[in-house]
């Protein structure tokens, strides 16, 4: 089986969350940033782990952290990849450039509840849906809400009932940039980070959640300080 290569951006000069990365998070002095990198030391399956970053301070903090975790390898990015104007497009195949071979397993920081049993449980299904024929994988929050459009309902008709149950609308699926998996000479092909035939993985909603913007940043920091006090484990 071709190697499984845990990739982490971790750009610096964040514009909607002031040092979103590194600023302390729940018990954690060096953020989502350290929260990440403890949850990611307990995947087995993960071969290698590349932290892409063009701070200073990110990469030093890898770099002492490969004592816990010798997988990890810090990535100085290429200022032109490593700032706001940078398109998705163009890093990702500065990305698909950066192995020969492998399986890229692309995630955030910014998503502190992902923990290490769902990166198990991802990349499980990854490899039991590339033997189905997907090419790829990505995590998904299913949607069973009532949807409109300019022109009204968009995932349901009120012709035949005004106000359905949700449970029976059509779901739709929000891509949550949990999770990206597939290899790296697929992501040269199509220059994207999902395949043509994408397997979606579905994340609970509580799991999903993700930093953003401030406020969002302070309603996990409060959730995940919730969890932490009542026992629960955030890797």
């Amino acid at each position: 089986m071709e190697p499984i290569i845990g990739f982490i951006p971790c750009r610096s000069g964040s514009e909607r969350v002031k040092n979103k990365n590194t600023r302390p998070f729940a018990s954690f002095k060096n953020g989502l940033l350290e929260l990440k990198l403890k949850q990611m030391a307990k995947v087995p399956e993960l071969d290698k782990i590349i932290v892409s970053s063009n701070d200073p301070f990110v990469l030093e903090y890898v770099e002492r952290f490969q004592k816990t975790d010798p997988r990890l390898t810090p990535l100085e990015r290429p200022e032109k990849f490593g700032n706001s104007q940078t398109s998705m497009e163009d890093f990702t195949n500065h990305i698909a450039e950066m192995e020969n071979t492998g399986i890229i397993f692309w995630t955030h920081v910014t998503h502190p509840f992902l923990t290490s049993q769902y990166y198990s449980s991802i990349i499980s299904k990854y490899l039991e849906a590339s033997v189905d024929g997907h090419d790829s994988l990505m995590t998904v929050t299913r949607i069973h809400k009532f949807i409109w459009s300019d022109n009204g309902p968009y995932n349901y008709s009120d012709k035949d009932e005004k106000w359905p149950r949700s449970q029976d609308l059509k779901p739709l699926f929000e891509i949550n940039h949990g999770v990206y998996m597939l290899p790296f000479s697929t992501m040269r092909t199509v220059k994207d980070r999902v395949g043509k035939k994408p397997y979606l993985y579905d994340l609970p909603e509580s799991i999903a959640l993700d930093v953003d913007w401030e406020d969002q940043f302070i309603l996990l920091n409060d959730i995940a300080l919730a969890r932490q006090e009542r026992g629960d484990s955030l890797f």
